[in-house]
């Protein structure tokens, strides 16, 4: 286990699934509700620069609130299981071999629908630093209880990789900016 991160008492693991310090693939756990995400390679390709990642979801969770990526489009197949994915407030149910594309600024939630684990293969172009977000996010125990300070801190950090969709920017980013000087004062800040 790794160290609580600043704002929470909860560990988090961080999983090197092959031993060659933070060579990928890498697996981030959110202990709180058994969500995993292996990030499985970063690289350049004809088409630019890309993140590829699998989420691991049980039986029962989603990703958590719907949120949006602002400069990045993602490509999501289903490997295994049943995704109820919802994107502009539509939901459609994904099987094996089925995906979806989620353009820049798309609102999306997935949640597991079936009664084993769902597993997601992620292309995220281009990937910004949507992995440092995500395992900053997942360190914090994001699914159980964080401190909102510190999950603050960290969305104004990363506001151009993933934003929360329900919260109007204009309105998001002044909030976020002043619970993040907060964070900061306190000590709560994990950027």
């Amino acid at each position: 286990m790794n160290r609580p991160l600043s704002g929470t008492d909860r560990p988090y693991r961080l999983v090197d699934t092959e031993t060659g310090g933070n060579d990928y693939p890498v697996t981030v756990e959110d202990p709180s509700t058994g969500a995993r995400i292996t990030f499985l390679e970063r690289g350049v390709d004809e088409q630019g620069p890309y993140l590829l990642m699998d989420g691991i979801l049980p039986p029962g969770i989603d990703s958590g609130p719907a949120r949006l990526h602002p400069r990045s489009e993602a490509r999501s197949e289903v490997v295994d299981g049943r995704a109820v994915v919802t994107v502009r407030g539509e939901e459609t149910v994904l099987l094996p071999g089925e995906s979806v594309v989620l353009n820049a600024g798309d609102p999306h939630t997935i949640r597991n629908g079936d009664e084993g684990q769902l597993v997601v293969r992620t292309t995220l172009r281009p990937p910004g630093e949507f992995e440092t977000a995500i395992r900053t996010l997942y360190g914090l125990g994001a699914g159980g209880r964080p401190n909102p300070l510190s999950i603050a801190a960290v969305l104004y950090r990363h506001r151009e990789d993933v934003r929360l969709a329900s919260v109007p920017w204009r309105l998001q980013r002044p909030i976020l900016r002043v619970l993040t000087t907060v964070a900061r004062a306190l000590g709560r800040d994990p950027t």
